[in-house]
């Protein structure tokens, strides 16, 4: 059943409603977000529940420079990150990324754009295996974090 209510700006809006264990009739209440003004919206395919972390750690610092040109690196100490990564190419030329192996400038790495290129993964995420890093000049910089 609908109930037709008037909100605070006496805008006849439309209220869904179900009958509860005791017989009354209630709100029926669907799953929400609420955006940073406040408005609730349906959770549907085009607006998931949002997910939260509560696994989250201080980041940790794993940013440098490409050691050897030509030859993929692990960051972090190639310890695996637990619950997500960021990096940032801070080098004038490409930077390729991997975390299911040795990165290269192809194949399964992905490419950092010069001067910023980014790539974080989502919180929760932990990937394969260790975190590899390809660079074809010595010295390009990178600032990473995993948590």
């Amino acid at each position: 059943m609908t109930l037709l209510v008037k909100d605070a700006n006496t805008t006849v809006q439309s209220l869904s409603t179900v009958v509860d264990g005791n017989g009354n009739l209630v709100p029926a209440h669907a799953p929400a977000t609420t955006s940073a003004q406040g408005v609730a919206t349906p959770v549907g395919p085009q607006n998931p529940l949002p997910v939260v972390n509560t696994a989250g750690s201080a980041a940790g610092d794993g940013s440098g420079t490409v050691a050897a040109g030509g030859t993929a690196q692990t960051l972090f100490g190639g310890a695996v990150p637990a619950n997500g990564f960021l990096v940032q190419n801070n080098s004038s030329a490409a930077l390729w990324i991997c975390d299911t192996g040795a990165a290269s400038n192809g194949g399964a790495s992905f490419q950092l754009a010069a001067n910023g290129g980014i790539f974080a993964t989502p919180s929760g995420y932990k990937p394969a295996g260790p975190v590899s890093l390809y660079g074809g000049t010595t010295g390009q910089a990178f600032a990473a974090r995993r948590w």
